[in-house]
């Protein structure tokens, strides 16, 4: 029987109504069958309110209500926009999207004459009153998502905490089927030598990006319940609303649980807390500082930048030098001056940089001179005073081990006893963490060698400095870290010739060669008899100053001017312009052509940051040192 509705449906065309159907599963486990099942109710109910001829528009989707960026869903909206369809019908509101996104979805609908039925949720947008039962379904719907997902995290928890919950695993273990608990996993072991120098390498020094890229050149899967093909550490998944999607967020500590399965340890207890502080100490300067507790660069990622990129840094501000100065991909630019907080706007070649330093380094490497005899006699004196220190320095360790082991003992009682305040946990935490760094501290101080120092040759020192660049691409990141290991900071000043002409910029840097040695000891004593300050041109010199010191011998060998610009296969003019240079210089009493600029000049017109309404200059406190 059929049975009116009213208002009843009026086609735009007054012949044949257009319809869209919507349906949607949420996952793969979903039987496909379902969206088949909600057409055939949305033509039921249309076959018993409505007896015309009608066109229909099958919107199917698999995937989130919450997604709302789906295609699905921009095809929908644009087809409403376009005010050629007459009835949007869904099995409920949440099949279309979830959200508020759903009220404003009906809004959107009412705007372009469009009719809007949601079977289940009784709403009708040409009804008075639907504003109030979209809002309540909108409600109902985020609110059921919403004790769904307590529900499930209450009952997992509890099952964790009484010993199940034995799900998923990283590389490098075997579940066995059907296993529900952490005794019945065993460790692969082919994978113990891959977590072996997993450590081995964050050990040596080598950054997170580049230990994943060597698992995964090395074929190491992430294992068989992770989505990703590349390495990360172990997240939760959060709502990002403007989208709905999840993005990967590490759990906050009150949801993290712990149980002790000391069977499936790859690595001893020691060795990680020793790795993690390492870690921690080496990252700690540059990690992102936040503001009020937060990280305001959260969910940006870092990317590694090829060196001498982020390894520059300017000598006004004192902030480092990025890719991508004025418009040219392959130049280097100050960050201050990107910022209008620096006035000094000149960039420079980095591939003409990195040539540059790097052949700079080499060349000093290749002229060494040998150790004298004072220095190995002074260098073993200390040497000696040092050791001598050894068995004072670790009896000060054990007392003091023993004194905040007494104290974590104490706190312990407390504890037990009934006292578990947030004050006294706190206390324990930093205790447990002091007691660490001192446990690490001695044990490092008893394997050190307790003989004398042994001062290699220089010979092995250029043999040890050539193997570390063997064989390295110039813009791999192994080759940038082991300039950083010789090199800590560049920094560039500009200069400017002293007959006027471009803003140039040239590298000082302190070269400290000790580091190549395995022995700390050893760096630590030949760190000032190696260290060398050298300062590199990061540009090509001009025309007048590659000339000036030939045209120079062929003036004062007797030539014209005609005759040494021929000479020079130069213009008579620009040998003038050389000779004039040596001139200014000897006027000014220099024997350097190129003199220092400290402040934009007045009679430069590309320095213009300064007298933008924006900059302000504010130099940082390390701002020229190296």
């Amino acid at each position: 029987m059929l049975r009116r509705m009213n208002p009843g449906f009026v086609p735009r065309d007054g012949r044949i109504l257009k319809v869209v159907s919507v349906s949607r599963i949420s996952t793969d486990h979903q039987d496909e069958r379902s969206l088949e099942d909600q057409l055939a109710k949305h033509k039921n109910f249309l076959a018993g309110h409505y007896s015309g001829q009608i066109a229909w528009k099958v919107i199917k989707s698999r995937g989130s209500g919450e997604h709302l960026d789906r295609q699905e869903l921009s095809e929908l909206e644009a087809l409403i926009e376009s005010e050629e369809v007459d009835l949007v019908i869904a099995e409920d509101l949440g099949r279309i999207c979830r959200r508020r996104r759903a009220y404003d979805f009906c809004e959107i609908c009412v705007d372009h004459n469009v009719r809007l039925i949601a079977i289940n949720d009784r709403v009708d947008t040409v009804e008075d009153g639907w504003q109030d039962g979209a809002f309540i379904s909108t409600w109902h719907h985020e609110r059921s998502n919403r004790d769904t997902s307590e529900r499930i995290k209450r009952t997992l928890r509890n099952l964790f905490e009484q010993g199940g919950v034995c799900q998923t695993f990283p590389y490098g273990y075997i579940k066995p089927a059907n296993t529900k608990s952490d005794a019945d996993v065993r460790k692969d072991p082919e994978a113990e030598p891959v977590y072996d120098e997993w450590f081995t390498r964050l050990e040596k020094g080598q950054p997170y990006t580049e230990v994943g890229d060597w698992l995964n050149a090395k074929g190491v899967v992430t294992g068989p319940w992770c989505d990703k093909k590349s390495w990360d550490g172990p997240l939760v998944s959060k709502r990002v609303n403007k989208t709905g999607r999840h993005r990967n967020e590490k759990a906050p500590q009150e949801l993290q649980l712990f149980r002790s399965v000391p069977h499936l340890a790859f690595i001893d207890a020691e060795r990680y807390d020793r790795v993690i502080r390492l870690l921690a100490e080496r990252y700690d300067r540059s990690r992102r500082k936040g503001e009020n507790g937060k990280d305001t660069r959260a969910g940006v990622s870092r990317k590694r930048s090829r060196w001498p990129g982020q390894h520059i840094f300017c000598g006004i501000c004192g902030r480092p030098y990025l890719w991508g100065g004025n418009g040219e991909a392959d130049h280097l630019m100050c960050q201050g001056a990107k910022l209008h907080r620096c006035w000094l706007g000149t960039s420079c070649d980095g591939r003409l940089a990195a040539k540059r330093i790097s052949a700079a380094v080499f060349e000093e490497i290749e002229r060494l001179p040998d150790f004298d005899e004072a220095l190995f006699e002074a260098i073993t004196a200390e040497s000696k005073r040092l050791d001598g220190d050894r068995e004072e320095q670790l009896a000060r360790l054990s007392a003091s081990q023993h004194k905040v082991q007494r104290e974590i003992d104490n706190l312990v009682a407390f504890i037990r006893g009934g006292d578990s305040s947030p004050r006294v946990r706190e206390d324990l935490a930093q205790l447990e963490e002091k007691l660490h760094q001192l446990r690490a501290d001695t044990q490092k101080l008893a394997k050190a060698p307790s003989d004398g120092i042994s001062i290699p040759p220089v010979e092995e020192l250029k043999r040890l400095a050539r193997a570390a660049f063997a064989g390295l691409a110039g813009e791999s990141p192994e080759f940038g870290r082991a300039m950083k290991l010789i090199i800590p900071k560049i920094v560039v000043f500009p200069v400017r010739l002293c007959a006027g002409g471009l803003i140039v910029l040239r590298a000082q840097f302190g070269l400290q060669l000790a580091r190549l040695l395995p022995d700390e000891r050893v760096q630590q004593a030949l760190q000032r008899p190696l260290e060398r300050v050298l300062t590199i041109n990061l540009f090509d010199p001009p025309q007048p100053e590659a000339f000036r010191r030939r045209v120079c011998d062929l003036r004062a060998a007797g030539m014209t001017q005609k005759e040494a610009a021929d000479q020079c296969g130069l213009t008579v003019t620009a040998a003038q312009d050389a000779a004039g240079l040596q001139r200014r210089m000897d006027a000014l009493g220099l024997t350097d052509p190129y003199v220092a600029v400290i402040k934009p000049p007045v009679d430069y017109c590309k320095l213009r940051r300064h007298l933008h309404r924006r900059y302000r200059f504010e130099p940082l406190e390390d701002a020229g040192k190296f």
